[in-house]
């Protein structure tokens, strides 16, 4: 049913079905783009506790959270793979000709 009203013509009705989809694309492109940056804000947090417990250590010694450090190497790994993705969202995005 979708196909016959995505025919390219210039009723109203054709052109309003052509600029939902349009727009049900870009809304999926934001969504997307947000939980990715989310993503990467969480990795950035995980990353930061790391750098304080190695500061904290270095400057008392002590004993050294293996749990932050498993955490850290996890978020790194997360936030790598989060901003590869999002350099490919971006690229469908300008493809899509939804970037000026």
């Amino acid at each position: 049913m979708e196909d016959l009203m995505l025919t390219g013509g210039s009723t109203p009705f054709e052109v309003a079905a052509a600029n939902r989809l349009i727009a049900h694309k870009q809304l999926t492109v934001m969504y997307a783009t947000d939980e990715l940056v989310k993503l990467i804000a969480e990795c950035d947090v995980m990353l930061q506790a790391y750098q304080d417990e190695l500061t904290r250590w270095e400057c008392h010694g002590g004993s050294f959270d293996e749990e932050v450090r498993m955490l850290a190497a996890e978020a790194l790994k997360d936030k790598r793979a989060a901003e590869r993705a999002l350099e490919e969202l971006m690229k469908s995005a300008e493809e899509l000709g939804f970037c000026d």
